[in-house]
């Protein structure tokens, strides 16, 4: 019995210290993670935002604006005779005053009488070389063949020639001194009679004067025609600014879009000079003319062609 007691209070004091006596923490060793370890990670290189290739513009580029004329009041052709001149007769002939020059000109070059007029013509030669005035039907003073005519016209000299008008031309006149005409030192006479001048033809066009000015103007700056006409313009340049005459349909004039076809040009013509162009209206148009010499047609330098009421 006292046996028992004393290992009952053994094991008792034992219980008891194990229950007293500190234990150890256990902790989890360093191990290898559950995760593979970090990597660059595979992904893939980052790149430029997905923007348009650069490709031409889907639309034309812009260009320059094509030029345009400043509107012009329009100026039509003085009416002749002018009120009140009194016509040449033999007895008493009206006085025509023309130069001839070094520059191998005459000027004027387009004078108007009216048909059955008498006219003396007076040439006064302000150059020094010498020249000649011959006088009759244009093929016959350009051909160095017409019967009228006053020769070996000097320096500072005044000769005169009287011509009567009986017939409806168109009569011209010419100098003939060793290549003067050929660099154009030649003229026109307009007839003037009672009846409307007939409609020009591919054989035989109507004379039409236009003159070009330091005012950078036509006059006139409307010119009336029959559709299908032809008609030769005697285009003069009166002032000292060189200029030209593009004459055909109203756009492709304004454009400047010459191809000596569907759009002539007479260009380059110097002060007091006179150069001729030919045209057929056989179109619809509109049809205008103008000077593209720089700055003249944006300063208005343009005219129209219209057509004739039926």
């Amino acid at each position: 019995m006292q046996v028992r007691v004393i290992a009952t209070i053994a094991v008792a004091l034992l219980l008891a210290g194990c229950a007293t006596a500190p234990r150890p923490t256990l902790t989890a060793g360093p191990t290898a993670a559950l995760t593979a370890a970090p990597t660059s990670a595979p992904t893939v290189a980052p790149t430029a935002a997905p923007t348009a290739v650069p490709t031409a513009a889907l639309t034309a580029a812009p260009t320059a604006a094509l030029p345009t004329a400043t509107p012009a009041a329009v100026i039509l052709a003085p009416a002749f005779p002018p009120s009140g001149m009194i016509l040449g007769t033999a007895a008493s002939p009206r006085v025509i005053e023309i130069t001839a020059d070094d520059a191998l000109t005459f000027f004027p070059n387009v004078v108007q009488v009216v048909q059955g007029e008498t006219i003396n013509f007076k040439i006064t030669n302000v150059g020094a070389a010498v020249h000649e005035f011959m006088l009759g039907s244009i093929d016959a003073a350009f051909a160095d063949a017409a019967a009228d005519e006053v020769a070996d016209i000097a320096q500072g000299e005044t000769k005169s020639l009287t011509f009567t008008f009986d017939g409806p031309g168109p009569y011209a006149f010419a100098c003939h001194a060793p290549g003067h005409f050929e660099a154009g030192m030649l003229g026109y006479v307009l007839v003037v009679g009672s009846e409307p001048a007939p409609v020009g033809t591919a054989d035989n066009p109507r004379l039409v004067a236009i003159e070009m000015n330091d005012h950078l103007q036509f006059v006139p700056n409307q010119i009336e025609v029959t559709q299908g006409e032809t008609v030769t313009f005697l285009v003069t340049n009166t002032g000292t600014a060189i200029h030209e005459l593009a004459i055909g349909p109203a756009d492709k004039v304004d454009a400047d879009d010459i191809d000596g076809v569907i759009v002539k040009e007479v260009d380059q013509i110097e002060g007091h000079h006179l150069k001729t162009v030919t045209y057929t209206f056989d179109g619809s148009g509109p049809y205008a003319f103008a000077c593209h010499e720089p700055g003249h047609f944006e300063a208005g330098m343009r005219g129209t062609v219209v057509f004739a009421a039926p």
